[in-house]
């Protein structure tokens, strides 16, 4: 009994901590994506940090190598706070772009959006890498400065060492030998988005979109959560709800549930409040996994063989 407390209450605060940020974002002007990256053939290591936001990564721009502070974030596109291009010769506003779009809690959003002319992460050097410029959050005490977006992500294929808080960037799924005691966790890649197909209780299916800037487990729209939360005990947690630019306490309502994905069973947290928009599957889902690979080249889900 006193195990199950103590993992209840680990949960409990990383649902508070999972929900201190989820946005979603869309740009009025199409950006086709230039990005280059250098060297073509690569494989680089790092170790990593983990915040309430998510992983952390290091990013020096420009030929200055001024350094940026990321959170790693797959369903986003990539962007910076206005605070932190003030002084960056790297950076220059575009002309022609822009965006408009609202974060979790419908505050709504406007900006610019600027160029980077060169981003390197561990030697790997990315190019032209369009960001949108966020304005500051006076209440926001986050030491990120922005976000590594799925546009950079999609340039290669990321391995997530959760025991070994260490992250590694590819470009050839051949070069981890591991790969042959994973097996495919199945997913759909698309432009914006990866998504898995998950079964709940009275064979309720749902897809839900992967989102490693959210830093909790399973999360759905009121409505949904409703639905499949009749037969389990629904508990209530204040949480401080921040997104780039606003600041709030919601009442997140969360339940311990048993989900299905592809014949396999998972204990996991669903959670909702009263600002979800979208499901979602977070990075503390698959910190269950000793690692899980992200192949954007294959379109792949990789995660160890028999750990259920």
């Amino acid at each position: 009994m006193f195990s199950f407390l103590i993992y209840l209450y680990n949960h409990i605060n990383r649902i508070i901590l999972g929900i201190l940020i989820y946005i979603t974002l869309g740009c009025n002007n199409q950006m086709n994506s230039t990005i280059s990256i250098s060297p073509l053939n690569f494989k680089v290591q790092t170790p990593f940090m983990l915040s309430g936001r998510g992983i952390i990564v290091n990013t020096y721009w420009g030929s200055e190598k001024r350094h940026h502070v990321l959170c790693l974030d797959n369903y986003s596109p990539s962007w910076i706070k206005s605070s932190e291009i003030k002084y960056d010769k790297s950076f220059i506003k575009s002309k022609n772009l822009s965006f408009k779009t609202s974060t979790a809690d419908g505050t709504q959003i406007q900006g610019n959006v600027g160029i980077c002319n060169s981003l390197t992460f561990e030697n790997i050097v990315f190019g032209k890498i369009p960001f949108y410029i966020m304005p500051n959050n006076p209440k926001d005490n986050k030491n990120d400065d922005g976000v590594f977006g799925g546009d950079l992500m999609s340039k290669g294929i990321w391995k997530i060492d959760f025991k070994n808080d260490e992250l590694t960037f590819a470009s050839n799924i051949d070069s981890f030998k591991e790969i042959s005691q994973t097996e495919v966790l199945p997913a759909l890649f698309d432009r914006e988005s990866i998504t898995i197909d998950v079964s709940f209780e009275n064979n309720v299916i749902k897809t839900m979109a992967i989102d490693l800037g959210y830093n909790g487990d399973l999360l759905m729209p009121l409505k949904e959560f409703n639905k499949i939360s009749s037969q389990n005990k629904t508990f209530t947690t204040p949480a401080q709800f921040k997104t780039p630019v606003s600041d709030t306490i919601i009442n997140s309502l969360s339940i311990f549930d048993t989900i299905n994905i592809n014949h396999n069973w998972f204990f996991t947290i669903v959670s909702s409040n009263e600002t979800v928009k979208e499901r979602l599957i977070g990075l503390q889902f698959f910190r269950r996994f000793n690692f899980v690979i992200f192949d954007f080249i294959n379109k792949q889900i990789y995660i160890p063989k028999k750990v259920w």
